[in-house]
């Protein structure tokens, strides 16, 4: 005779007796049920739990890795920043200082002198605002020979302060009692000087924009 298991012999004491394949679904069922309810009252919630410290994990070990790689490079920018620095500061210098202006003025017209040119006028202007710094305007009109004048604004580019020319014309030129032929130019130097103030910005466009 075949065994009987003591869950069978329990369903066929307790209750009607019932078919094998009831009494297997019956037992299926009833151990089943502490493994759900294992499943949803203690391993799943545990799982999302790991899972939300996993993630956790993963953007700690990312920002350990930037900061890493920050400090790693930490060197390499101040490096960068101080050699930055080191190109403004020489940048800077050759932007002339407000009392610097008057001597280079009079450093460019003797320039033109000893090139042997004739200044007619040589008139500074008022100053333009920039962000960082001022434009110092100076109208000038000269004469002289072509190859004097551009001997002198070579000289003027060769200066170790910063002085562009703009709007530089010429006349026809006309031949002197020497046999020279002498031009007559006029335009505008302009230097600039150092004020590490940023303008103001205008919001009126934006204000009005707003309205």
């Amino acid at each position: 005779m075949k065994k009987t298991s003591k869950f069978s012999e329990f369903l066929d004491k307790r209750y009607i007796p019932l078919e094998k394949k009831y009494k297997i679904l019956i037992a299926v069922v009833v151990l089943a049920a502490p493994v759900a309810l294992f499943y949803f009252l203690y391993f799943q919630p545990k799982a999302e739990e790991i899972k939300s410290l996993e993630q956790a994990r993963d953007k700690l070990v990312k920002e350990i890795q930037d900061l890493r790689e920050k400090k790693r490079r930490l060197p390499i920018l101040l490096a960068e920043v101080a050699k930055v620095e080191e190109e403004f500061e020489q940048a800077a210098k050759m932007l002339p200082t407000t009392t610097e202006i008057p001597k280079l003025l009079t450093d460019i017209s003797a320039l033109g002198q000893n090139a042997g040119l004739d200044f007619v006028s040589f008139t500074p202007k008022g100053e333009v605002q920039r962000d960082f710094y001022n434009e110092v305007p100076v109208a000038i009109s000269i004469k002289g020979p072509y190859h004097n004048i551009g001997g002198f604004l070579d000289r003027v580019s060769k200066l170790d302060r910063i002085v562009s020319v703009t709007n530089l014309s010429a006349g026809s030129p006309k031949k002197s009692a020497l046999g020279e032929w002498i031009v007559s130019a006029s335009g505008q130097l302009v230097t600039y000087r150092f004020t590490n103030k940023e303008l103001p910005k205008d919001d009126g466009k934006k204000k009005k924009g707003r309205k």
